[in-house]
């Protein structure tokens, strides 16, 4: 196996799980609240503002490769926690640690794999590595996610994130067996290595599509916050059964809102791909209004496909273009500084939706936080088409193809 099959096997067992978003009702079942689940939503959130800088000083100074292990190490670890998980504490300790393992990993990854492909005189297989893994994790997803649904309903919790904790196993094996070629320490101090990456985030070109990324990022994440819940009591109250009695059809049901939508999305034709990029600012924010305006099960997981096509396809070029427009030497800091900052806003959507959720209900706290999303989103085309920020959210990369 050649080293991009093994960057993309890797990739597609970091990017498989047995219950997903799942996870909100083993919580619940637990005996959280939606304003607990949004306090550790948060604190996940701002383990990566506080663990960015300090683990990438191992994937700018040891090594990239080393930096991942160790992330992949610390997954474990947090997998086991999650699978004897007693109270609030424990959730706590097992969301940090979490953050601390995706840390480690978020910032080198690709930009290990970016940089081995460049090695080899071939990064300009970096789109088609990440479009090819991508849709192998989804496919496989297709089959795990609905499985571990069906094992939760029917055995518990316990037997799929025991299968978690293989699946991270088997990563940790897949990474020890890819090379690094020519990794190279800054020749500045550390310090002066994050100041100048922190330049460079700033950035015009850089900072506005990070922005425009972490807007995206919220109006998607409020549309999936809380989904499983959300749509799980509306099929318990259609079939007469309970929440839990719903696990396995919402097992499929994420993989019809998620796997393929999202296999869709990334498999998008250049043209199209870059039209539903253009679109995502408005279209995520209108389809989480509508879902909170008319509570019907088919319809809303209609929506939910559309928002998880919509994000794919915006995800996967932001991901892209990100990392053509920053330099390799300072590739894995600034991917992390991109994650802090993303981070903090995320904390703060976070807290405040689990309170408002609490105080208001799930349908009501989805509607006024997508109204509110849905005209900063159309803020930022009107932005856009005044072209007040230039090219800065334009898809460069598949121009110079």
């Amino acid at each position: 196996m050649d080293i991009p099959e093994r960057f993309k096997l890797l990739l597609v067992l970091m990017s498989t799980g047995f219950l997903g978003n799942l996870l909100v009702i083993y919580y619940l079942q637990k005996g959280f609240t939606y304003g607990q689940i949004g306090l550790i939503s948060a604190l996940s959130a701002l383990g990566f503002f506080l663990f960015e800088i300090p683990t990438g000083v191992v994937a700018d100074r040891v090594s990239r490769k080393t930096s991942v292990l160790i992330g992949i190490a610390i997954f474990s670890l947090g997998t086991l926690l999650l699978i004897f998980l007693r109270n609030f504490p424990m959730l706590i300790a097992y969301v940090l640690i979490s953050s601390l393992g995706a840390t480690f990993v978020s910032g080198s990854l690709q930009a290990w794999l970016f940089d081995n492909l460049k090695h080899l005189g071939i990064e300009e297989k970096f789109r088609e590595v990440m479009k090819d893994a991508k849709s192998l994790s989804l496919l496989l997803s297709a089959v795990t996610l609905p499985l571990g649904a069906f094992l939760a309903q029917f055995y518990g919790f316990t037997l799929p994130l025991a299968m978690t904790l293989g699946v991270e196993l088997a990563m940790l094996l897949v990474a020890l067996s890819i090379p690094e070629y020519e990794f190279k320490k800054p020749e500045v101090s550390y310090h002066l290595h994050v100041l100048g990456s922190m330049r460079e985030l700033f950035k015009h070109d850089v900072l506005w599509l990070v922005l425009f990324s972490i807007f995206v990022g919220i109006s998607m994440n409020q549309f999936r916050k809380f989904f499983e819940p959300y749509l799980g009591e509306m099929l318990a109250k259609s079939l007469g059964t309970t929440l839990m009695g719903t696990l396995g059809l919402l097992g499929v049901i994420e993989v019809l809102i998620k796997n393929i939508p999202r296999l869709l999305g990334v498999r998008l034709k250049d043209e199209w791909s870059r039209k539903t990029y253009g679109l995502a600012p408005v279209l995520t924010p209108l389809l989480t209004l509508l879902s909170a305006i008319y509570m019907n099960p088919l319809f809303v997981v209609v929506l939910g496909m559309v928002a998880a096509l919509v994000n794919a396809a915006f995800a996967f070029n932001f991901s892209v273009e990100f990392q053509h427009r920053i330099p390799s030497e300072k590739r894995a800091t600034i991917t992390s500084l991109d994650m802090m900052l993303s981070a903090i806003v995320m904390a703060t959507f976070y807290t405040a939706y689990g309170f408002v959720v609490d105080l208001v209900g799930l349908r009501e706290a989805r509607l006024v936080f997508a109204v509110a999303l849905l005209g900063i989103g159309v803020a930022f085309k009107v932005i856009q088409a005044l072209g007040v920020l230039g090219d800065a959210l334009e898809l460069r990369h598949l121009a110079e193809e």
